[in-house]
This record gives structure tokens, sequence and C-alpha cells, in this order.
């Protein structure tokens, strides 16, 4: 292999910047990954929550609008950075957090991304503990451990389809992303068929609250949520692409409206079969039969490993962040890495992370919202898109993003202020709410709370100071986004 193979190589198993020949991830591709990302068991159970707030024509348009808004959300932080100079999430954190203070979006990607993929392979065993059961191949007392074993396979069937990095991934996506779709289509032919479109399209709401607007603003506000969860994922996946052109539809279409229209199917489920609370592993064997039913848990086995191995491969890119495991930890050991917890949480503690489902989505709003309002804020307020890879990548003192101590006290504060406003609006715990939360949800108040505190730290305390490279970063990007300029910084 060569040195520029080497190189290459390097930087997209790591935390470098790409150059713009090695973005080389087209449209299809792209979406590929990100409709495999997204169709798995969870959009079912995102549904299911749904379901208990709002019948089936409402919360099919809320979650819709719920989805989109959640996107849009993270395009505006991320797409157009990432895109342009090959970087990641996390990286693109630096700028508004500092060298240091980057270490906390790292933390937030690292336990969400072990959240998303344990829930996924629980599910993953569910499914084929569904399978083996319904065959009588096992009793039904063997199930929960099925459940444990065959999440553990799936820990090590991600591990080894990315061993051949993320060219691997690409190839084998759009492979899952028409075979699961094809799935969910029949799974909503099957539902329409065996129970009739009629009891979905008129089966009330769950356990509504006694206010509307509270049910159609809780309904839009876990779609918010649940898509802001894809703000690691986003970073990872479309820095492999040439541009922001090429980046933006098949992120909002493989991601925003395909999550959308997808949990409609879990939404629908659960109306027309309560218990299921929207999870296909309950029922589908028992409206499809097994002629059915069995190929289609089969399936969605084979999409929870497509998301559970996008989510190592962001994972794994946020960890080699730190320059010890950057400079000394293999691409196979990083992995590893990753996905070392997950398998710990498959193993003792399953059933906790699927009956904490909703608090998990909670967290991810009061986590992510505030993270994409400060960076909203800096890159098109002040930043104008732009940033010093230098001092993202290299970090000495003095750079750019040093701070106080490596940390921007403007982006900790932002952070904080937003996560409190939305745990004042929403309890992500038990989901109890103070108004005004029933008017203006959870998630965007608290990304405009975290973008005002922001803005205004910044405004009066950082750039009076000096700080953050503001004023010269319109040059520093200029000289420094060209492909002379990345190879410099991986040598």
């Amino acid at each position: 292999m060569s040195t520029l193979d080497e190189g290459t190589k390097a930087a997209v198993e790591g935390s470098w910047p790409l150059l713009p020949h090695e973005r080389t991830w087209g449209r299809i591709p792209l979406l590929g990954v990100c409709v495999s990302a997204s169709v798995a068991t969870w959009i079912f159970i995102t549904g299911g929550f749904v379901a208990f707030y709002l019948p089936a024509g409402q919360g099919a348009i809320t979650m819709i609008a719920g989805s989109l808004v959640g996107i849009l959300l993270i395009v505006l932080a991320l797409l157009r950075v990432t895109t342009r100079y090959g970087i990641d999430s996390v990286a693109a954190s630096t700028p508004q957090l500092g060298k240091r203070g980057a270490y906390v979006a790292l933390a937030l990607t690292y336990a969400s991304v072990i959240g998303w993929n344990t829930l996924l392979l629980v599910f993953l065993g569910r499914a084929a503990a569904e399978i083996l059961i319904s065959t009588d191949v096992f009793g039904e007392g063997a199930r929960q451990t099925l459940i444990v074993v065959f999440g553990l396979l799936g820990v090590a069937a991600a591990w080894a389809i990315l061993r051949g990095g993320p060219a691997r991934m690409r190839n084998v996506a759009p492979v899952i992303a028409v075979g699961v779709t094809l799935i969910a289509v029949f799974l909503l032919i099957a539902l329409i068929v065996n129970v009739g479109w009629s009891k979905i399209a008129d089966a009330e709401a769950l356990a509504p609250s006694d206010s509307k607007i509270f049910n159609y603003v809780t309904g839009f506000e876990l779609l918010v949520a649940s898509m802001l969860s894809w703000w690691p994922y986003v970073g990872g996946t479309v820095r492999l692409a040439p541009g922001t052109k090429t980046a933006l539809w098949p992120t909002v279409i493989g991601l925003g409206l395909a999550i959308a229209l997808l949990s409609m199917i879990g939404l629908f489920a659960a109306l027309a079969i309560p218990e299921s609370g929207g999870d296909p592993t309950t029922y589908l064997v028992e409206i499809g039969g097994l002629g059915f039913g069995l190929p289609a848990l089969a399936f969605i086995i084979l999409a929870n490993i497509g998301t559970t191995m996008v989510g190592v491969y962001v994972s794994a890119l946020a960890l080699k962040q730190v320059p010890t495991l950057q400079a000394r930890l293999p691409w196979n050991a990083t992995t590893a890495l990753a996905l070392a917890p997950v398998a710990l949480a498959v193993a003792l503690v399953p059933n906790w992370v699927f009956d904490n489902f909703g608090s998990f989505l909670a967290f991810i709003g009061v986590a992510f919202a505030p993270l994409c309002g400060i960076q909203i804020v800096d890159y098109v307020v002040f930043r104008k898109h732009t940033l010093d890879l230098r001092a993202v990548f290299l970090g000495r003192r003095g750079d750019a993003y040093e701070y106080w101590g490596g940390v921007n006290p403007a982006g900790i504060a932002g952070l904080i202020g937003g996560a409190a406003a939305y745990i004042y609006l929403l309890d992500p715990v038990d989901y109890t709410s103070r108004a005004p939360y029933q008017y203006i949800s959870a998630s965007v108040p608290a990304a405009f709370v975290a973008a005002c505190v922001y803005a205004l730290i910044t405004k009066f305390v950082v750039m009076p100071a000096g700080k953050g490279g503001y004023g010269k970063t319109a040059e520093v990007a200029i000289e420094r986004s060209s492909d002379e300029a990345v190879p410099a910084l991986r040598r």
C-alpha cells in the first residue's frame, strides 16, 4: 500500500480531516447508509410511544413535523462545516467548546451511541428469540437467554463487518436499505390486511392527556428528540461525502423523512395491537404467520446490525479525538472499545434498557438540543461556517480554541442553560411538564436558550478577550481548507 493509501486509511479510520479527493461517497451510497441506519426496530418503538398521545392521522402528521424540525437543527449545526472540512461531529464542536471542552461532546456521543446500540441489539435478540421459539426450536423459558446470546452475537457481527472500515459499511448499506425498506412496506401491508385500516384509523390514543395541545406537542417532541440523537451519526457519515450539495438531500430524506414515515408503522401497530407497543417482534408471526413472520424477523435482525454498525463507526471516530487513542490504538481495537460497554449492557441489564426508552429519548433532547443551538449561532452568526483546522487537531498553547485552559465558558454555559430550560419545561424521567411546554415543546426552546446564552457571553466576554479566533477565522479557513493544508496536519 502506498503512503497516500496509508494516509487515507488513517484519516478515514481516525479523526483526521479528510481531503476532498478522499470523500468518495456519492448520493446513493450516502442515502443507503442513512436509510439502513434509520430503519431499525427503535423507530417502531418511537411510533409506539406517540400512540400513547395521538391517533393515527394526527400522529402521522405530527411525527413528520417533529422529525423534519429535528433534522433541520442538525443540518444547520453540522452539515456545511463537516462536509467542507471532512471532519466528524465531535471535531466540529471544538470551536464552540474548546479543545478540552470538546470532551463533553465526546462523552455525550459515546453515551448516546451506547444507549442506541444496546437497545438495537436487545431488539435483535428479541427477534432471534421469537424465530427460534415460534419454530419450536426452544421453549418459552429460554427467551431471556436467547435475547442475551443473540444480542452478543450481534455485537460480534457489527465488529466483524467494521474490520473492513467505512468502505465495507458503504458497500453493504444499500443492500440493507433496500431489504429493510421492503420489509417495512410488507409490515404495513400485513397490518392493514390482518387488522384492517378502519380499525387502525378509528383507534383512539392509548393514554392521552386531557389537553389536546399537550398531546400534539408531546408527539412532536418525541420525534424532535429522537432525531437529535443523529447528531453524532450525521457528522461521521457526511464527512465522507464530497460536499454539502451531495450530502443534504440524502440526509434529509434518508434520516429525517424516512424515520418519520417508518415510525408510522409503529404508531399504527400500537394502536391496532396495544400490547405490542409498536414492537414488531411481538406481532409479526401472529399476524403474518410463519411464512411471512420469520423472514421479516430475519430482516429486522439485519436492519439492527446495519444501524449498530454506523453507531460503532461514529463512536470510534469520537474516541479517536483523544490524542492517545488516535496515536496508539488501531482501528479494530477502537471499534472493540466502542462495543465493550454495549456488550456489558446487553449481557447484564437488557430489560432495564428496554423499559427506560422514553427517558432515554428525553436525555437525547437534554443533551443535543443545546449543542445544536450553540453550534448554529456560532457557525452561522459568528464564524460564517469557517474554522481553524490546525487549532482543532493540533491544539497548541495559544491556538484559537485554547480559550481558558482549553475550555470555552460560553459553550459550557450555553449547554447548561439549554439543559436547564429543557428540564424546566419537561421532566425527562416522568414526562411531567411546566408551562409553556404545551405551546413550545422542550427541545427547540432548549436550543434557543443555549444559543442566546452562548451569543451573549461570546459577544461580551470571549471576543473582547481576543479568544476563539474570531475575526481571523475566514483567512485561516481559506488558507487551510485546501489539499495542501490537511496533509501537513497528518504528517
